[in-house]
């Protein structure tokens, strides 16, 4: 069981969340300039990587789906909001990511997520407020399990503390199985950036697995650096990890009547979220 806070803790971890959100909110991406890719990552669009993408199994709805991120905090939100675009649920806007839980009958614990479960006390209009601006600071796990649920997805985390490559191995291979709804199962990944060569804006990142290319063991970086990029501790301890996710079979989600194709099939994929 984690220890509990102090008070003084219990503030100055809510000083700290809201003063780095401030402070990254002021950063921007990226505009007109092509990310370039370190040499263990291999870029979608180029000749390799097309060859890769048309011998893998990919999930092309997924792939048609992808969301740039609008903001360098954002590849959690990014990520999510590209595995609801694939099942044509949720919100199309990433500043609107909070959106969601406003629209809920009741709120899950959201300030749980980031260790504030004091604060999911608040009225739901300032955990509105409060989430919106947090989102700057990015977006853990947990956050991401409780939207995608509200969205009537099957959801469950998993920490990389509780498992090894082989129950990794497992999890991609069942997600691109030949069963009749794999295009209904995700994966969203929470690595060290560092681990795989890249150095971008923070230490960790939150992607959708799109394929698998069984026969050269590779997702976007072979399967064994992921796993070794997954199976690592943040700064305050905790492991990172990766969220199972299946599209329940349920019509009356908040995706009706106010999803609008959010899919970027005319633009280059983000090299954050999916490179084969």
């Amino acid at each position: 069981m984690p220890r509990a806070q102090t008070v003084p803790e219990y503030v100055v971890r809510l000083f700290r969340s809201l003063r780095d959100a401030t402070r990254h909110r002021r950063l921007s991406a990226p505009v007109g300039g092509k990310l370039v890719c370190h040499s263990r990552l291999i870029d979608l669009n180029s000749q390799e990587g097309q060859r890769l993408a048309a011998e893998a199994f990919v999930n092309q709805k997924l792939v048609q789906a992808l969301l740039r991120q609008e903001h360098p905090a954002f590849c959690a939100v990014a990520s999510a909001m590209t595995v609801a675009s694939a099942e044509e649920v949720g919100p199309a806007d990433q500043k609107r990511f909070a959106d969601v839980f406003r629209k809920a009958e009741t709120w899950p614990p959201v300030m749980a997520c980031y260790g504030l479960d004091a604060l999911d006390a608040l009225p739901a209009l300032l955990k509105y407020w409060l989430l919106s601006h947090l989102q700057y600071d990015g977006a853990p796990l947990a956050l991401l399990a409780q939207w995608l649920r509200l969205l009537d997805f099957d959801v469950e985390i998993l920490s990389s503390a509780d498992l090894d490559e082989d129950a990794f191995r497992e999890d991609v291979l069942a997600t691109f199985s030949s069963s009749s709804d794999e295009s209904r199962r995700f994966l969203l990944i929470n690595y060290s950036r560092s681990v795989v060569g890249q150095r971008m804006f923070s230490g960790g990142n939150i992607v959708p697995i799109g394929g698998l290319h069984e026969k050269e063991d590779k997702v976007w970086v072979d399967l064994p650096l992921l796993w070794q990029a997954t199976h690592t501790q943040v700064g305050n301890g905790s492991w990172r990890g990766y969220l199972r996710i299946k599209k329940l079979q349920n019509p009356d989600n908040l995706g009706d009547g106010y999803h609008k194709s959010c899919a970027a099939t005319d633009a280059p994929p983000s090299i954050n979220l999916y490179v084969p």
